[in-house]
């Protein structure tokens, strides 16, 4: 989100041969990303504990824990529902909660950083440029500044035209806080509301197109990510867009135009989820249902009434999640893109990966082919786990996993059916897929190293 300042540069991709070199900060860098954001679940799990959190009785610890993690890895899946069983204070530690874990610590840091007038050393540099996704570092503090302020401008934004839509109908002062808490969930992929349980989708507002749209906005640019958003702002300037932005839009119209169609078809694969709705506000419906389910998690319909075939889309969309450095999680559109062009190459029998006339690094592949592995087989041994802990349809429990490693919320149900240990798999599947990819790829760069003897080739049959 940057270029509108003169003094702020502009952000490139980092490609993996700056990633490559080994760094004695790499480690280190990882470490401060883990550790910061276990700090922040602890801390507003302690909140969210206190007799003043909950509005009729107070949370036990593990439903503390639970929320927490849902909240600050923005989520969404929780064991509690948040307008019955939080109050007021409550309600406000998990907003303050998803707008940390969203716009991210690393970020928040900066600007106490700047209050108390100290200089960020070398460390904070090189983590700011690993969560953020850019390459320069020399001016990685008034870019962050810059971000931040652009981030909490476009829920401002998105606030003020659900409040003046809703207020009307809800009075003005309740809407306002609905309004914000809200923008602030869809903006930052979080998931959370504070209409379930009460009888009324989005307080009335379901199926209009006026408030769809605006939370469908706050989803796509909070899933977009820095490095796309600031090439569309600079687009006017410049007359370029990178690899990386046309790759992500495309792959994302791709994906929603290709959810769409299935789900608004669902009636005709058995589904019931949308068969009530007549056609207008069917296509709404369904186009808020796919667009949330790259990570944000808001639901407005059944999902369990939906069909396997809607189902399955939804649960692929989830996987394969938002861009980097954005508010989505996860494997991220980047990893899928270069898996896809490595194959179309493959296939093409094009000896380099090319996409939109230049070439992929065999690291930047080999990379998006690791964090894919990885991923795939979390999902798999968390599955197995749960299904091993409880009896459970497959399909249901492999969602709810998906749901949490991609940090999107979306829910059949069975998360609260789990016991304590199905919980805690949760919560470590939604924490790993907050910083599992990050972490990975520095984790991937520091055992890198120069070669001092080269072995010889020899061809191993695949296919």
């Amino acid at each position: 989100m940057a270029g509108a300042s003169a003094d702020v540069n502009v952000p490139v991709i980092e490609h993996a041969a700056e990633l490559a070199h080994p760094s004695p900060l790499a480690r280190r860098n990882a470490f401060v990303l883990v550790v910061g954001f276990a700090a922040i679940i602890l801390l507003g799990t302690i909140l969210l504990r206190l007799p003043i959190s909950g509005s009729r009785r107070p949370l036990t610890w593990e439903e503390a824990l639970f929320v927490s993690a849902s909240a600050t890895t923005v989520t969404g899946l929780t064991v509690i529902t948040p307008s019955q069983d939080l109050s007021l204070f409550g309600q406000l530690v998990l907003l303050l909660l998803m707008e940390v874990g969203g716009v991210g610590f690393i970020a928040f840091s900066v600007v106490l950083f700047a209050l108390i007038g100290r200089r960020l050393g070398l460390a904070e540099r090189m983590i700011l440029k690993q969560t953020l996704g850019v390459l320069e570092t020399t001016r990685i503090v008034s870019f962050t500044l810059y971000v931040l302020a652009v981030t909490l401008g476009i829920q401002v934004i998105g606030a003020l035209l659900l409040w003046l839509r809703w207020g009307p109908a809800l009075g003005y002062g309740r809407a306002a806080y609905l309004a914000v808490f809200h923008a602030v969930s869809a903006f930052c992929n979080a998931g959370f509301d504070l209409y379930s349980g009460t009888g009324e989708i989005l307080f009335g507002f379901g199926q209009d197109p006026f408030t769809l749209g605006v939370m469908m906005a706050l989803i796509l640019i909070g899933g977009l990510g820095i490095l796309v958003v600031s090439d569309l702002i600079m687009y006017p300037r410049y007359r370029r867009l990178s690899v990386h932005t046309k790759l992500t839009l495309v792959i994302t119209a791709v994906l929603i135009i290709g959810g769409l169609l299935i789900v608004l078809a669902d009636e005709q694969f058995t589904g019931t989820a949308l068969a009530h709705l007549p056609w207008p506000e069917r296509f709404w419906v369904a186009l808020f249902s796919v667009i949330s389910a790259r990570t944000a998690g808001l639901t407005i319909i059944q999902l369990d009434k939906l069909s396997p075939a809607s189902a399955l889309v939804l649960m692929v969309s989830m996987f394969i999640g938002g861009a980097p450095a954005s508010m989505a999680g996860g494997v991220t559109i980047s990893t899928v893109g270069v898996l896809m062009v490595a194959v179309l190459s493959t296939v093409r029998g094009v000896p380099q990966a090319v996409a939109f006339g230049r070439t992929l690094p065999l690291e930047t592949i080999a990379k998006a082919v690791a964090i894919m592995t990885v991923a795939t087989l979390l999902c798999f041994f968390v599955t197995l786990l749960l299904l091993v802990d409880r009896t459970g349809d497959l399909f249901a429990v492999a969602f709810e996993v998906v749901s949490a490693f991609s940090n999107t919320g979306y829910s059949l149900g069975t998360t609260a059916d789990l016991d304590t240990f199905g919980r805690l798999l949760i919560v470590f599947t939604m924490f790993w897929g907050r910083l599992g990819p990050l972490t990975l790829v520095v984790l991937l760069a520091q055992r890198e190293r120069p070669m001092l003897c080269r072995y010889p080739a020899e061809q191993i049959v695949i296919g």
